[in-house]
């Protein structure tokens, strides 16, 4: 007598619940995304020596090796770099002198910045996509003695 009264609410509560499940489902407001948030950042600046000279083939790195975008300096001592990024305030920026002695021998240096909010030159999609910001750090190198 119990087992068709049963075996209809078993049927009625299935159902009820693969609708109500369904429709949980159907949300506009939550696109699938995949990947990790960047930023878009440059890097930018002038190496000069203690006299305020430009100093050539200068090479600059972003967070040492980790970042796969060195720069070199130009004959004015002007060097520009940009690379994508997990989206991190703080980086270090090294100045290595790579050419010997061709253009005087220097030490190489390391500056600690920082990257904040006030960077940002243009605002990302609002998604995965942060943004683009830039940063100008310029390096007064030692020489070798």
């Amino acid at each position: 007598m119990y087992r068709p009264l049963i075996e209809g609410a078993n049927w009625a509560l299935s159902g009820l619940l693969s609708i109500l499940g369904f429709s949980g489902c159907e949300s506009e407001s939550a696109a699938t995304e995949y990947g990790v948030p960047y930023a878009t950042f440059t890097f930018h600046g002038r190496v000069t020596n203690r006299a305020g000279e430009p100093v050539p083939d200068i090479k600059i790195e972003v967070n040492g090796d980790e970042i796969p975008v060195p720069a070199l300096t130009n004959v004015a001592g002007y060097y520009s770099t940009q690379f994508g990024h997990f989206p991190v305030e703080d980086f270090q920026v090294i100045a290595a002198d790579i050419d010997g002695a061709a253009n005087g021998s220097y030490r190489n240096d390391t500056l600690q910045v920082k990257v904040g909010p006030e960077d940002y030159y243009q605002k990302g999609s609002g998604n995965w996509d942060n943004g683009s910001a830039a940063k100008e750090v310029n390096f007064v190198l030692k020489e070798k003695e």
